[in-house]
């Protein structure tokens, strides 16, 4: 599977388990979204646009510092 396939699908299970324990910890945010139904729908979706934005700058960032070919050198010490 792509790497970047892995990356998604991390993210998108994070921020659903995030919107969920939201959800149900709290009964305002519940009573908001039945009330605000599709302001509700562009939070989640903006919020979830905001970290996919985010992830894509730290990852630039670490590509043009060099930070990433450092990363990437360092040996796995789970593997012999």
């Amino acid at each position: 599977m792509n790497p970047l396939y892995k990356i998604i699908i991390t993210y998108e299970i994070v921020f659903l388990l995030f919107w969920n324990i939201l959800y149900l910890a709290n009964s305002d945010i519940e009573n908001w979204f039945t009330e605000k139904f599709l302001t509700a729908i562009f939070v989640f979706l903006s919020t979830m646009a905001l970290g996919a934005t985010l992830v894509y700058i730290i990852f630039i960032s670490l590509k043009i510092s060099g930070i990433a070919k450092i990363l990437r050198s360092i040996k796995d010490p789970r593997k012999n």
